[in-house]
């Protein structure tokens, strides 16, 4: 085996170009986009997906109905906590047309951002049937004080690590020193290896796209079809292939991109057919090296039973 590759996607409501929550709200994409659009590719490369499902989505029903049809398929569900949109502080009641712009580690204090993980959680396992261990914050809001809360309530995996980039500018954290590859966690730093309960699995991003390009996002090369090429996302690929004997990859993108005109990202038609034509083309990659796909439970298994021997 190659590799490992994890497909984690931030599943949250349709979303308009402007990043605005649809109004009135919709949930296209995870309704008709996961079974209709998704599903089709995941049978196909054999990908096991992992859904970190935000508080709007927990709360449909009909997102509930295909997302467990999921579930029996084998994907994975995990927690994403946009802060905005569940209790204790809850911003917003009517959350149509709102923007989520929080960072949850810095917009809360450690007390109500660890009561806002509980209640998301607690709402997935009734909504869902399934208690999760698995959490990304939205917009990668995570710090010390997350991993705690995460902890006290029995998580195994965080994956809001975006390792080379810095949020500082956006008023979130300073991810840039974190390592490419699964780490558990130090008690004093979450950027350090240490002997803590909880398995970082980074998203996977390495270095700037061009050397002379702007500290945003962007410019920087995550394995990631928003933004990124076919070709840069298999050099990047191939990159970690090289520099380690069997890397574990975390491919992130959003439930809403998979339609036209649902993020900034997908306006058109066209831009849907090139955007699935880069998922496929580096799934088809993936696997043609030999990588095997795992949920982020079976990544955690597969670290612990090798720190035990």
């Amino acid at each position: 085996m190659a590799g490992i590759i994890c497909v984690t996607i931030d599943t949250e409501p349709d979303c308009d170009v402007h990043w605005r929550r649809s109004r009135p709200l919709t949930f296209e994409s995870v309704t008709f986009g996961i079974p209709s659009i998704l599903r089709p590719i995941w049978d196909k490369f054999g990908i096991k997906p992992v859904y970190f499902v935000s508080p709007e989505v927990a709360e449909n029903d009909q997102c509930c109905r295909a997302l467990r049809d999921e579930i029996g398929r084998g994907a994975e569900i995990g927690t994403h906590l946009h802060s905005e949109y569940i209790e204790p502080q809850k911003k917003y009641e009517d959350i149509s047309g709102t923007a989520s712009d929080e960072f949850p580690c810095f917009a809360y204090d450690a007390e109500i951002e660890s009561a806002k993980i509980k209640n998301l959680t607690d709402l997935i396992e009734k909504k869902l049937g399934v208690r999760p261990i698995s959490y990304r914050a939205a917009r990668y809001g995570a710090d010390l004080d997350t991993i705690k809360a995460l902890e006290k309530l029995d998580y195994k995996v965080d994956s809001s690590v975006t390792p080379d980039t810095d949020w500082r500018s956006y008023g979130g954290p300073d991810h840039s020193r974190a390592p490419k590859q699964p780490y558990f966690i130090s008690q004093t730093d979450y950027y350090s290896a240490g002997n803590g309960a909880i398995l970082e699995v980074p998203i996977t991003v390495s270095g700037k796209r061009l050397p002379f390009l702007p500290d945003k996002w962007m410019f920087y090369r995550w394995l990631r079809p928003t933004h990124m090429t076919a070709f840069e996302m298999k050099s990047l690929v191939a990159e970690f292939a090289r520099n380690h004997s069997s890397p574990v990859l975390n491919l992130m993108f959003h439930s809403m991109e998979v339609l036209p005109g649902k993020t900034p990202f997908v306006r058109t038609k066209l831009g849907q057919k090139m955007y699935l034509c880069r998922l496929n083309s580096i799934f088809r990659y993936m696997k043609k090296l030999g990588f095997e796909s795992k949920t982020l439970t079976e990544v955690y298994a597969g670290m612990v039973s090798r720190s035990s021997k």
